[in-house]
């Protein structure tokens, strides 16, 4: 290295790779003995929670549950009934370069259930579930920000964009919510299912600390005291919420991550005995990664006037911004039924993203909604009808190229008996995209001086140059080892842009 080097040690993030996969999960579920036997499954809901994530060489293992909640018919009195099952899952998504010092972003949803009635006291649950992971790395690099104490050097400097994930960590939440049933709907029975929807403020970050708030709504279905009776309530839980980040400060950038890890909802009775109130107890676990942006310049190329001066150069990918998208967008969909419709119990549906591209600023996400509606008949039986929509929306990313990280949820669903054997179902789906800009960088990580003496080609005076298509004045001015000052000077340029076909004198030192 040329005595007098300066160096600064830069840090990066880099993308190591990622993979979106599915995994099969299935299972046989047995009826409870003190429940009564099953003549259908009409719906199982199904949703995840990954208890672990490990990065180790070439993979990344994911620990998680998937969660049931089958509602089926009774045998006798053809009530609904409801069984939950939770079954542990490991999966494994390969990622070349992948290590165990690694940061790693995961995400899991249900895509599809399927479901059938082996006999009245057994039924096979198999569940889609989409996983999705990436993984990052840090890396250092020693890097020439200048020579000390030597006047005859040229330096090209460039400005770089680099992303730093700073830190990451997670806390959990309890919520607990008490919920009177609203006057003029049924007592409770039994409670059939609750949709929870987790609804975060922008996370805000002091020293050390990201600080979370937000709300969570619970929509609860539930079978009232009568058959054909069923009642619905929903209420909103506030939540606010500490994690400890170290090194995070206030200029930084957090992303948050949540989810429901558990949930308890009991019913219990009123002062007069009624069934009319609903328990709500809630775990959430938040996740958040802190970023850092920074924007520095850097010599990316030096030569010498007076002396032979060869850069030493590496090319590195960065992560050059991170970023968080957000879009809403509502689908309609025309559902024809095989028979009557009474009444419309719920309807139970996952978003399938099938494909997404990035293109001209935008991200264009395709897929379907995996839907089951869950509706009385005519002949006053609870049953069911699957059907599937097509949804096509976009987000505007303002990146050209760069890697995506897709979150997808259906966050409210409405429903219209439109005749007696048609209904008009409403979606709508909630779109999170993190993007993460990768970036090349030319690095200047050596300086070595050759003794050999300049060529004598080089040392007019004065040189008229031509200049020639997708010349930049640096390469010109290293060229012919002068001082690109100096041509701007000699020539009067206004600007460092040279046109073509244009005639230049080139001053030389010497």
């Amino acid at each position: 290295m040329l005595q007098g080097a300066l160096t600064n040690t830069i840090s990066y993030d880099r993308f190591v790779g990622g993979e979106d996969s599915q995994a099969l999960i299935e299972s046989d579920v047995i009826v409870p003995e003190d429940m009564p036997d099953a003549i259908n499954v009409i719906a199982v809901l199904g949703d995840t929670v990954i208890n672990e994530v490990t990065e180790s060489d070439e993979k990344i293992q994911v620990d998680g549950e998937l969660r049931l909640n089958i509602i089926y018919v009774a045998d006798k009195e053809k009530k609904l009934m409801k069984i939950n099952k939770s079954i542990d899952f490991t999966h494994f998504l390969e990622i070349s370069g992948s290590k165990s010092k690694c940061k790693s972003l995961v995400n899991a949803r249900v895509e599809h259930v399927d479901y059938s009635l082996t006999n009245s006291r057994k039924m096979n649950v198999k569940a889609i579930v989409s996983i999705s992971g990436r993984a990052f790395d840090k890396e250092k690099k020693e890097a020439i920000v200048g020579i000390q104490g030597e006047e005859d050097i040229e330096y090209l400097k460039k400005t770089v964009k680099l992303s730093n994930i700073v830190g990451q960590n997670s806390a959990e939440t309890f919520l607990k919510e008490q919920v009177k049933i609203s006057d003029g709907e049924p007592n409770i029975s039994r409670i059939l299912k609750a949709d929870i929807l987790i609804k975060p403020e922008e996370p805000k970050i002091t020293d050390n600390r990201v600080v979370i708030q937000g709300s969570v709504h619970v929509y609860v279905v539930y079978e009232g005291d009568s058959k054909d009776e069923y009642g619905y309530e929903e209420c909103d839980l506030n939540y606010a919420n500490f994690i400890e980040v170290p090194g995070a400060l206030s200029y930084m950038r957090a992303n948050t991550y949540e989810r429901i890890i558990e949930k308890n909802i009991e019913i219990s009775s009123d002062e007069n005995g009624d069934n009319r109130i609903i328990d709500i107890e809630l775990v959430l676990k938040t996740e958040a990664l802190v970023v850092e942006k920074d924007e520095t310049e850097i010599p990316v190329d030096i030569y010498g006037i007076t002396r032979n001066v060869e850069p030493v150069i590496e090319s590195i990918e960065a992560i050059s911004e991170q970023e968080r998208f957000k879009s809403q967008a509502i689908f309609k969909e025309n559902v024809e039924f095989k028979n009557n419709v009474r009444r419309i119990i719920d309807v139970v549906a996952y978003p399938v993203l099938s494909d997404y591209t990035l293109k001209d600023g935008k991200v264009l996400l395709e897929g379907i909604i995996d839907y089951n509606i869950m509706y009385i008949g005519d002949n006053g039986n609870p049953m069911s009808s699957k059907g599937e929509a097509q949804f096509k929306t976009f987000l505007d990313v303002p990146i050209d190229d760069g890697e995506l990280f897709i979150d997808l949820k259906i966050t409210h669903i409405s429903y219209d008996i439109m005749a007696m054997k048609e209904a008009e179902l409403k979606f709508v789906v909630d779109a999170t995209v993190d993007a993460f800009k990768l970036s090349k960088y030319d690095i200047l990580v050596d300086v070595k001086e050759n003794d050999e003496a300049r060529s004598e080609e080089n040392r007019h005076s004065i040189t008229i140059y031509m200049v020639q298509k997708d010349d930049e004045l640096w390469d010109i001015a290293k060229r012919y080892r002068t001082a690109k000052e100096d041509i701007i000077k000699v020539n009067d340029l206004k600007e460092e842009k040279v046109l073509a076909g244009s005639k230049l004198i080139i001053p030389n030192k010497i």
